[in-house]
This record gives structure tokens, C-alpha cells and sequence, in this order.
């Protein structure tokens, strides 16, 4: 059966929520420990958009933003991406090195936010796996600082333009009452997006 994935039901969609929270309440746990700080992360959103709206709606093709990109292969194939505004990443890094200033293009701070980024993606894809029976490989992440259009462009580029339509994922981050936001984006091509709803389905 084939979905379209620009008319999810409203059961679909709080399925793949439920799945997020647990992946998020997994990331939690695994990110203080990592720390040693307390962490809260809210997911209050999730949207399904045209990939050229994703910009847009993330602030501007123009904006810089730290990106953390991940590949997924096995029973389902495409891309995880964290994106955080620059105001955001060197935020986590003075708050988790309690240094302030800190060089968030520094190798050790970028590593950092591969860590943070590889944390959360790999907690939800997990959460995914469990969830529907579906076997779901994470590759090691990838730090980029660019322009966010050309972050997208650069997806696109590696997925030959299979996918037309992203899962977002408002983020919300907390570290020692700190109040920080993201934004998460997945890209399955179409098949990949049918397996994953058909699985829903028989669930639901």
C-alpha cells in the first residue's frame, strides 16, 4: 500500500509522537548521566512539511546553524538531522564545560555536539526499532556549520532527491534551567515511509 505522507491521520501522528517521547525520556537518562548536569527535553510539535518549507520555517535558507547528520540504513533507509541556532550550541557547550565564551567551532566542542546530537537520534531510532519490529542501523554523526539551505541541499544531494516531505520535530531542551530550542528532521524515502506506516497502522 502506498501513503502519502502529506495526509498522515491523527492517529498516525500521535503514534509517531508517542514514539519520539519515549525516545526523548531514553535520551534524557542518557545525557545527564553523560553530563553529570540535569537535562529536560520537551518535543511540543511535530509537523510533516514540504522539505523546500523546512527552511522557511526553521528561521531562513540564510541562517547558520550547527548541524548534526546521521544516515540510516537496514529496514529503512534515509537521514536524521539536529539542527541548533549558534546562540543554542554555544550555549550547551559553556553550560556542559562551565566555561562561558566557549569556540563552538573548536574539534573538541563540535564533538560535543555530535555526542549530544548521536544521543537523541540514536534514542528515538532505537525507540523506532523497538517500537514497530524494525531493524534501524544509525551511522557515526557528522558536525557541519553552514547555511541551513545548503545543509538541506546537501541531504537531497545524497538521498538523489527521493524524499519529498520531512518529519520536523520542535525541540525543546532544558540543562540546568537553562531553556534551549531545537529543531529534529527525518527524511525516509517513500518506501521507507510506507514500511514505517504500514507497521503503524497494523498497531493502531
Amino acid at each position: 500500500m502506498k501513503y502519502k505522507i502529506s495526509n498522515l491521520t491523527e492517529l498516525q501522528i500521535s503514534a509517531l509522537r508517542e514514539i519520539v517521547n519515549i525516545g526523548v525520556g531514553n535520551a534524557v537518562t542518557s545525557l545527564s548521566k553523560m553530563i553529570s548536569k540535569e537535562v529536560k527535553i520537551e518535543v511540543p510539535g511535530l509537523k510533516v512539511e514540504l522539505i523546500e518549507k523546512v527552511p522557511e520555517i526553521a528561521g531562513g535558507a540564510d541562517i547558520i546553524v550547527s548541524g548534526v547528520i546521521m544516515h540510516l540504513t537496514g529496514d529503512v533507509e534515509g537521514y536524521i538531522m539536529m539542527m541548533l541556532s549558534e546562540e543554542t550550541t554555544e550555549t550547551i557547550c559553556n553550560i556542559i564545560t562551565n566555561e562561558e565564551n566557549t569556540d563552538i567551532l573548536d574539534p573538541l566542542n563540535q564533538s560535543l555536539i555530535e555526542e549530544v546530537g548521536h544521543i537523541l537520534a540514536g534514542s528515538y531510532v532505537s525507540s523506532l526499532s523497538d517500537f514497530l519490529g524494525l531493524n534501524i542501523k544509525i551511522s557515526p554523526p557528522m558536525q557541519t556549520f553552514d547555511m541551513l539551505g545548503a545543509i538541506i541541499d546537501h541531504i537531497l544531494i545524497e538521498m538523489s532527491t527521493k524524499a519529498q516531505h520531512a518529519l520536523l520535530f520542535d525541540t525543546l531542551f532544558m540543562i540546568e534551567g537553562n531553556r534551549m530550542n531545537g529543531l529534529f528532521l527525518t527524511l525516509f524515502d517513500p518506501d521507507s515511509m510506507d514500511i514505517i506506516l504500514e507497521r503503524i497502522d497494523r498497531m493502531i
